[in-house]
């Protein structure tokens, strides 16, 4: 157990590392989180009743295609140094490969959410920071379920022509379910109903448990030669 903790560390550390070397997926993310709150911002204008009310959908929706600019990144150093194979015939499991993966884009995406909330507040004007830990625990418990199927989906799409399109195109529908969820219990919050709220976390939990026990059985099967 402790030399697979030790394999997961190092890739998710090497990537964390590359990611903060050339810091084009970071950039990305962060460049398009700003520009989608400015430009919401500017087209509706809303008061503070109306931004409570879109707030919710803005940061799930803010959120989602931030980290997808991160996830078409995940397999592309590898892959363009021809280092992905060597990777997969390394003497560790594959399931490995994929929480090391599945880790550094978490903890990436992660970092982007924890400047999407406050910086939300601030251009929408809301008053809620008495909510910020729960609304960034919301965004984090969405993101565990939302990067680990993201992760496999672009080691399935990572050979193909356009890649990027075809992972939007499947991890959208199959993400769906859970960004209802998060959502519903980040309108709960801000609405203080944590009783309505609940339900929709467990929802939330279920989703998290059934990708992050599949992905990695079904990222071993994938990777198979």
């Amino acid at each position: 157990m402790t030399a697979l903790l030790r394999v997961i560390y190092r890739i998710a550390w090497k990537d964390l590392l590359g990611d903060m070397r050339h810091r084009s997926a970071l950039v990305a993310m962060l460049f398009f989180m700003v520009a989608t709150l400015i430009l919401f911002q500017a087209a509706f204008e809303p008061d503070r009743r109306q931004a409570l009310q879109l707030l919710p959908g803005l940061l799930w929706v803010t959120a989602l295609f931030s980290s997808m600019l991160g996830l078409g990144r995940v397999f592309q150093a590898e892959d363009e140094d021809g280092a992905l194979e060597g990777l997969l015939l390394a003497p560790i499991p594959r399931g490995a490969i994929f929480l090391g993966k599945w880790c550094s884009n978490l903890l990436l995406t992660v970092m982007i959410e924890t400047a999407l909330v406050p910086l939300t507040l601030i251009l929408f004007n809301v008053d809620r920071w008495a909510d910020l830990g729960a609304m960034l625990a919301i965004l984090w418990l969405g993101t565990l379920g939302l990067t680990g199927l993201g992760v496999l989906l672009a080691a399935m799409t990572q050979r193909a022509r356009a890649r990027e399109s075809l992972l939007a195109l499947l991890l959208l529908p199959l993400v769906t379910p859970l960004l209802i969820a998060g959502v519903q219990a980040m309108a709960a919050l801000l609405q203080h109903d944590l009783l309505s709220a609940w339900p929709w976390l467990q929802l939330m939990l279920v989703f998290d448990l059934v990708y992050l026990a599949v992905t990695p059985w079904a990222f071993g099967w994938l990777m198979q030669d």
